[in-house]
């Protein structure tokens, strides 16, 4: 899936404005690329952390000719994916039907199911 195509999905949800679905995620991209590249992390609970990493300076060698060739530090976006989505991916957990796939129900539960191992959750006092 492309660009183009996330936009067009995301149209169809939306009910079929194109224009706000890419505003919506233009607006969305450029969030996070700014905020990112000023040193700042976001956070999406259950869904991953996008973030700006540091490299230290290095030498690296050519592989051509061996010789030595110092590399200077560097900074890299991270994304770094949540607990439910990497369960998602792994088939751990299973997609909601019905509903949406990262929208969490309360600010105090996770984005998937309220069960762990089978087991409900919500009335048990940690």
């Amino acid at each position: 899936m492309n660009k183009a195509d996330l936009i067009e999905e995301l149209a169809d949800r939306m009910g079929g404005d194109h224009q706000l679905a890419t505003e919506a995620l233009e607006n969305t991209l450029d969030i996070i690329v700014r905020t990112v590249a000023s040193g700042e992390s976001i956070t999406i609970m259950g869904f991953g952390i996008f973030e700006k990493k540091a490299r230290a300076a290095r030498v690296a060698r050519n592989p051509h000719t061996g010789e030595s060739i110092p590399v200077p530090p560097t900074s890299s976006p991270v994304f770094r994916p949540g607990q439910y989505f990497k369960s998602v991916i792994q088939g751990t957990e299973k997609l909601p039907e019905g509903r949406l796939a990262a929208k969490r129900s309360s600010s105090h539960q996770s984005f998937g199911s309220l069960t762990k191992n089978g087991v409900d959750h919500r009335d048990k006092v940690s």
